[in-house]
């Protein structure tokens, strides 16, 4: 990791980690090497497409080629409106449910069809699409939804901000859609060594996928890799392949990988460390520019339950404004999936004011798991319209037990 600052994630353009080209087998059949990575790829990224027909008249309908039942729409003001079971029917939605209040729908896509939204809400009379938080999507304008025998249809035009592609033709409705899949054959695991490398297949058609890592709580970055193969014919599909590396933490690292065409997928990957002695304090470039660190002595700790760990160090380039770091302890907790979730919690700060270029105190650690230590500088970073920021000088694993 060349850069340790905590940022927000961008979907668009991540901080780039340690990239480099790495040699891969030619199937995907994943084993250990001498090193502890996997000698195959540990996932694959890959598109399944779905199509759904049916005629005005409600007398056939086929899901993928097989014969389904299918309401029959409805042909109103040269509209054609669809009953919301059809969409539930389907498999392309995950839920759809009904607020009888509000006389609104609201219909949640499955995520593997990653849609311009994952939830709408559509109500009865209404020309307005409902968003989660009770907006509407601003400068669309639909054909009104309705009741009718029961039954809640909507128009077929919104399908689209769903992630399906409705047409019309010859009295044959058809909609197109696709579940994009990342699927992880090697979700966890080991190491002894200081970096991690893996690759893995994505469909030639879609995104190059990106992997991700997290610099604490609310913080990830990551990167690109190098695509090695192009043209691997598997199931059906051609694949190319693509290698990463990465630095490794002590302990448990837990990673993404992350496409625009198909999601996230998790992975972790646990260094184990036989002698913390020879495992160094990281620090980052600014933390290089600024501070040296005297305790603790090593980047990796084994501690017990309720622990004081002593942190004690030395500003190496002073400045007229450094008044105190401060010290804040995140435990690997990992919550709900999705892009840049949050896996790390903040349990503690301490506040360490910095006297003749000097600082120490302690920070405590309570229940057993890993724990991310991080030496936070005072604010200093100049930002517009805001005061000073803040960045992270140095960092290192506690585990409890």
């Amino acid at each position: 990791m060349r850069r340790m600052a905590r940022i927000l994630l961008s979907i668009t353009a991540v901080l780039t980690l340690s990239i480099s080209t790495l040699v891969g087998s030619a199937m995907p059949v994943v084993a250990a090497n001498a090193s502890g990575d996997p000698e195959g790829d540990i996932a694959k990224m890959y598109r399944v497409k779905h199509e759904l027909k049916f005629d005005m008249k409600g007398t056939s309908a086929t899901l993928d080629g097989k014969a389904v039942h299918a309401d029959k729409p409805i042909l109103k003001d040269g509209r054609v409106f669809v009953p919301l079971r059809t969409l539930q029917e389907s498999g392309a939605a995950a839920s759809i449910s009904w607020d009888a209040k509000k006389r609104e729908a609201q219909i949640v896509m499955k995520p593997q069809i990653a849609p311009n939204w994952q939830k709408l809400s559509f109500r009865i009379g209404s020309d307005q699409i409902y968003l989660p938080d009770g907006e509407t999507i601003a400068g669309e304008k639909i054909p009104k939804p309705f009741l009718a025998n029961g039954r809640t249809y909507i128009p077929v035009k919104p399908l689209s901000w769903l992630g399906v592609a409705a047409s019309l033709n010859e009295g044959t409705v058809t909609w197109n859609w696709s579940e994009k899949i990342i699927e992880v054959m090697t979700p966890n695991w080991e190491t002894g060594g200081e970096t991690a490398a893996f690759s893995m297949l994505y469909q030639e058609d879609m995104y190059a996928p990106q992997f991700l890592y997290p610099f604490g709580s609310g913080g990830w970055g990551g990167g690109t890799g190098i695509v090695t193969a192009k043209g691997i014919e598997l199931d059906g599909r051609k694949y190319n392949r693509m290698e990463f590396t990465t630095d490794l933490r002590p302990g448990i690292n837990p990673m993404q990988l992350y496409a625009i065409s198909a999601g996230t997928a998790d992975f972790t990957v646990l260094r184990k460390i036989s002698d913390p002695g020879v495992v160094p304090v990281r620090l980052t470039e600014e933390g290089q520019q600024y501070i040296t660190l005297d305790r603790p002595m090593s980047g990796y700790l084994e501690a017990r339950s309720k622990a004081e760990i002593s942190i004690e160090g030395t500003i190496v380039k002073p400045y007229e404004h450094f008044d105190q770091v401060t010290v804040m302890a995140q435990k690997y907790a990992p919550k709900s999936g999705g892009l840049g979730h949050e896996v790390y919690t903040t349990v503690s700060t301490n506040k360490l004011p910095i006297k003749d270029n000097k600082f120490s105190g302690t920070i405590q650690v309570e229940d057993p798991g890993y724990y991310l230590i991080m030496v936070i500088s005072p604010g200093y970073l100049a930002a517009p319209e805001r005061d000073p920021m803040s960045t992270v000088w140095a960092e290192f694993i506690v585990k409890v037990e």
